[in-house]
């Protein structure tokens, strides 16, 4: 990686580093047994949804002291969080969605998701204290459903 890495910019190595990563992640669920056909998607949100999940769990208060909080969580939940629907394989080993507690510091109030009804359209990924800007991909199942998130890793510019 090293001689190649000489030809690259950081920038064109980054997303080098982030295909390998994603290929890997996929790699790793088939390779787990996973059957049937897996569809991957991402959540696409308007200003106002990204505007709606990110003052659920922050609330205004926090949003007008941090503005530029709304522009690195929208990034993250447009572009690096990822959803592949596929059935449980038997050895899983991914951590469950309930097995991370809720981002309820500034919310007392905030709910997780219905994990019996889950809906990925109002789903917020926010809600969870999650490593968001992490330099790791993490990936866990989203409980009783066929959906797998994955967070892709923050990329340095």
């Amino acid at each position: 990686m090293g001689f190649i890495a000489l030809y690259l910019t950081q920038q064109q190595l980054t997303l080098a580093m982030k295909k390998l990563l994603k290929i890997g992640v996929f790699s790793i669920l088939l390779l787990h047994g996973f059957q049937g056909y897996s569809q991957t998607t991402s959540l696409q949100l308007s200003d106002a949804e990204i505007l709606n999940r990110v003052t659920s769990v922050y609330g205004n208060d926090f949003l007008t002291q941090n503005p530029s909080l709304i522009i690195s969580l929208g990034e993250l939940l447009n572009d690096r969080i990822t959803f592949v629907q596929t059935s449980p394989g038997v050895d899983e080993k991914f951590p469950a969605l309930s097995s991370f507690p809720l981002m309820n510091k500034l919310n007392p109030t905030l709910q997780g998701a219905d994990l019996e009804n889950f809906d990925l359209e109002t789903f917020n990924p926010l809600a969870y204290k999650f490593e968001f800007f992490y330099d790791k991909v993490q990936v866990m199942r989203i409980d009783n459903t066929n959906y797998i998130m994955i967070v892709d890793p923050i990329t340095q510019n």
